[in-house]
């Protein structure tokens, strides 16, 4: 069974259907081999700590599990991307027992952090070099330990993303659990920076040597020191993982998502929306059908759930994330982050709406796309019209980022958010003319309803990365000429020039982009209509 569901899903996802060119599946290759080599090269120096530390291993043996631990559990609910998953809906019809689903989903925790089985692997072979602790007797202890460590981090992860798909399908509560996993995620790193943390490692994860922690009993299973007491203590919290992990799958079977985003609306009792003024503010300024595509943007984007959860942390958990490196070490905003604190937020938080927007700018509309080409309207008043959509949500994005600073009693100058309001739009003309080339070229279908799956394909992403930095260029310039010359005239200057430069290369951008979706109008159609898997990827 298991065997069946990999080859339907090779089947769904193969890399050469629809016209793919091999240089895109080398890219991503090229990508993968790149970011694995990364972590394989602190597999190989953890390898050698744990080798060369004597008898020490074993002290920092239970803190590197602590962190592997809560990296693999936590890392995929902050990013939003939880990996891949099993798309119920499509296997329920089959006769297939729920165990054996229970068991491809455990096995497919593996794709979040595929990252900690090198360190951890770089971690049993230091042991293993080590005298005190290592030698060939010693490898079934250390082996066996290791691999029920995995198993009761695969086992928990399944069940909190079990538990977290279901808690985010539900309106409000979604809101509240990404704003609760902000602060909890920031909260330590500000109490460090501010200097009111714990003053030494051993006194913030005292609790890694606690032996009823899972950690700490894999630390002694694999040390060999009171390993019998290690082995059951660890043995105890896998169970314990296993049955959370099947209880949470066995709701997520029994749960309907799309009757916990239902809303029963009493049509006596409905109230305007709130934003109202914003989804009629292009049919005052613009001719349709312009202003009828902006309207049409803004609206759906501000009802897609993934849509609303990347804003939210764009002025949430940019403004958090990005204070502890502006703040000195005596809790002063004096660093050369601080003094240009606002526009490093805006700028953060535009190139995260970029995964739900720009980047992607038909990945919502998926199969409706093939309406923009049955139209009597260009293609490029279409993606003018979804630009101005993502203009106006930037826009947004800026006030609301710098309402959360003032909140945070941050001191920014008016002038700074003068010129945050001026640098974050020049440097969205060039990220907009990438994401219009991008969402032609490398189109993917998205899922509005999955809060959790990213915006653009992979090998664009990698391209992304790659682009970034010379999207940033121009504005980078005019930054480095205030420096050089101690002259606002000087950085004005540079910025009215980069932003000239930008709307001719937003322009050219623009034509190439409507001459590629001309030629590739079936290629791009067939990508956005092409359902998933069993097996649904993010």
């Amino acid at each position: 069974m298991i065997a069946a569901i990999l080859r339907a899903q090779w089947l769904s996802m193969r890399g050469f259907r629809l016209g793919s060119s091999r240089r895109g599946a080398a890219l991503s290759l090229g990508i993968a081999f790149a970011w694995y080599g990364f972590w394989a090269m602190l597999g190989l120096m953890v390898e050698e700590a744990m080798a060369g530390s004597g008898a020490q291993a074993g002290t920092l043996l239970p803190t590197g599990l602590l962190l592997v631990f809560l990296y693999w559990q936590l890392a995929p609910l902050v990013s939003a991307s939880m990996g891949a998953s099993l798309d119920l809906r499509k296997l329920l019809v089959y006769p297939v027992p729920h165990r054996l689903l229970f068991r491809v989903e455990v096995l497919l925790r593996l794709t979040t952090c595929a990252e900690m089985l090198l360190l951890l692997a770089g971690g049993v072979a230091g042991l293993l070099r080590n005298s005190l602790y290592g030698g060939w007797t010693a490898a079934p202890r250390l082996l066996s330990g290791a691999l029920v460590f995995v198993a009761f981090n695969l086992l928990l992860a399944a069940g909190l993303r079990c538990l977290v798909e279901r808690l985010l399908a539900r309106k409000h509560i979604r809101e509240a659990l990404v704003l609760f996993l902000v602060l909890a995620v920031a909260t330590p790193r500000l109490l460090v920076s501010t200097g009111r943390a714990p003053r030494s490692l051993d006194e913030m994860f005292a609790a890694a040597h606690f032996l009823p922690c899972p950690w700490a009993g894999a630390a002694r299973w694999m040390a060999g020191g009171g390993w019998v007491a290690g082995a059951a203590v660890l043995a105890a919290w896998t169970l314990a993982a296993w049955a959370f992990g099947r209880w949470q799958f066995e709701r997520s079977l029994r749960f309907d998502a799309q009757a916990a985003r239902a809303t029963e609306i009493d049509p006596a009792e409905a109230k305007p929306v709130r934003l109202e003024w914003l989804f009629r503010l292009p049919g005052s300024l613009l001719r349709d059908p312009l202003a009828a595509i902006v309207e049409k943007e803004l609206r759906s984007l501000s009802r897609t759930p993934r849509f609303r959860l990347v804003f939210i942390m764009g002025f949430s958990f940019g403004v958090l994330v990005w204070l502890p490196v502006a703040i000195g070490q005596q809790g002063r905003l004096d660093s050369a982050v601080a003094q240009n604190f606002l526009a490093v937020v805006s700028v953060y938080a535009l190139t995260l709406l970029g995964q739900v927007s720009y980047w992607n700018a038909f990945g919502f509309d998926r199969s409706a796309a093939q309406v923009y080409f049955s139209l009597p309207a260009p293609v490029s008043t279409t993606l003018a019209g979804k630009n101005l959509a993502a203009a106006l949500f930037i826009l947004l994005e800026i006030g609301l980022v710098t309402a959360a600073s003032l909140l945070l009693r941050i001191r920014i100058p008016v002038a700074k958010i003068l010129e945050a309001f001026l640098v974050t739009p020049v440097a969205a003309l060039y990220l907009l003319a990438i994401g219009n080339l991008s969402s032609v070229h490398y189109p993917r279908a998205m899922n509005p309803e999955r809060v959790s799956q990213g915006g653009a394909a992979g090998r664009w992403q990698g391209l992304v990365f790659l682009f970034f930095p010379a999207a940033l260029l121009p504005v980078f310039l005019a930054y480095l000429a205030r420096a050089v010359f101690d002259s606002q005239t000087a950085f004005y200057g540079v910025l009215a020039f980069a932003a000239l430069l930008g709307a001719v290369v937003y322009r050219i951008a623009m034509d190439s982009a409507v001459e590629a979706a001309g030629r590739r109008r079936e290629t791009l159609l067939a990508e956005l209509s092409r359902g998933e898997g069993p097996v649904a990827s993010e």
